[in-house]
């Protein structure tokens, strides 16, 4: 398996500060390379990737925390 399915897998499991503090610093790599994925490497792709995982788990529990208050 490659290393962004290892790093989504639901066994990661972040505070929703350290889930946004990855994803930022992901963003910041990943900023600089164009959208076209035909040029853009491969890893930049699985970053994006990483950060699409890292918006959902920080959506869900930020939706959890407003429902259990």
């Amino acid at each position: 398996s490659d290393w962004s399915s290892d790093v989504c897998s639901s066994d990661l499991e972040l505070d929703v500060r350290s889930a946004a503090a990855l994803r930022q610093v992901l963003f910041y790599e990943q900023d600089r390379y164009t959208l076209d994925t035909d040029t853009c490497p491969s890893r930049i792709q699985e970053i994006r990737g990483i950060i699409v995982e890292l918006d959902n788990q920080i959506e869900e529990a930020l939706k959890n925390e407003t429902t259990d208050t």
